[in-house]
């Protein structure tokens, strides 16, 4: 319905609803060039073969569900039902071949240009106890032939009425044993839900705790749950350990050179005097130092901030420093 609405068709000036459908104005049939034949009562529809045949013109196979263009016509009736005739055209000839559906026995006939293909069918090769399997004689002509094929199917019923037995004991219990397996499934049906029940019931309360928790932590997409194999790998992994380890090594190789840079012999003369003076001079002398090793060395910087007191321990600020992450 939806493509019917969509469809807009063409109208032309001089048209109006007096003059019928817009078919009937330009005067064509709505089904276009499939109902060029319907004057003569012929509809051109598809047709799908109901099964295989032979084409009698090229001997060629044309299989089960193979389509054609055919012409649809009515030719008799069987009671209220249409007898229709279909005729089409060979695809690897020229060969004309009709087919007529007959409703008596709900089946297709075969009138001109074709063959049925006969399938053989060999009952061994099925699973049907020997008592089901028929063997026919072709030369059955008379009588007698008729008693000794029925003498036959007698004497081949009783000779294989020991294998039917087995094969019926088989499965006799193969059945047996899907009949005990559905009733041990059914035997406590309303205990089994039950319990079934009740474990989406928890693991429902349990998801339900699991995503308040994650929502307190500002996560919003769903996590596993945590393993011991993630906990183990967890532990295994250490962050920055090399980072930290060169700081410390950089800080002993400061102590270092500023203990060779530091003069051996200190005047101890007017000490108390010139106290203040000293210790102008020291800071200098340290800030000099300084300036010498940053230009010799590559340590890190952080090492010299805030370094009044010389006897200070640097250790702790090497661990607190972020500019060599």
């Amino acid at each position: 319905m939806a493509e019917r609405k969509a469809t807009n068709k063409y109208y032309p000036p001089d048209w109006d609803p007096s003059k019928g459908s817009i078919n009937q104005y330009r005067g064509q049939h709505h089904l276009r060039d499939r109902a060029r034949k319907i004057d003569q009562g012929i509809l051109i529809i598809r047709f799908e073969m109901p099964f295989s045949v032979w084409c009698l013109g090229c001997e060629c196979h044309i299989g089960m569900g193979v389509r054609f263009n055919a012409e649809k016509k009515t030719v008799d009736k069987y009671f209220t039902s249409n007898i229709y005739s279909f005729k089409m055209k060979c695809h690897q000839c020229s060969n004309q071949f009709e087919i007529q559906n007959d409703p008596k026995n709900t089946d297709y006939k075969l009138i001109s240009g074709l063959k049925k293909r006969i399938e053989q069918f060999n009952p061994e090769d099925s699973e049907l106890p020997s008592s089901f399997i028929i063997k026919y004689d072709d030369n059955n002509n008379n009588n007698n032939n008729n008693n000794n094929n029925d003498n036959n199917d007698t004497l081949l019923k009783l000779e294989n009425k020991k294998l039917d037995i087995e094969k019926g004991k088989k499965e006799s219990t193969q059945l047996e044993k899907l009949q005990e397996i559905m009733t041990n499934r059914t035997i406590n049906d309303y205990q089994l839900s039950s319990i079934m029940r009740k474990s989406f019931r928890e693991k429902k309360k349990e998801d339900q705790i699991e995503l308040e928790r994650q929502k307190s932590k500002g996560i919003m997409i769903p996590l596993l749950k945590e393993n011991q194999d993630d906990i183990d790998t967890a532990k295994d992994i250490d962050f920055n350990s090399n980072s930290l380890k060169r700081k410390l090594d950089e800080s002993n190789k400061l102590k270092r050179e500023l203990i060779k840079n530091e003069s051996i012999l200190k005047s101890t003369n007017n000490v108390n005097n010139n106290n203040n003076v000293n210790n102008n001079n020291n800071n200098n002398n340290n800030n000099k130092i300084e300036a010498i090793i940053r230009k010799k060395s590559k340590i890190d910087p952080s090492l010299f901030n805030n370094n009044v007191n010389k006897n200070k321990s640097k250790v702790n600020e090497t661990f607190t420093s972020n500019l060599f992450k």
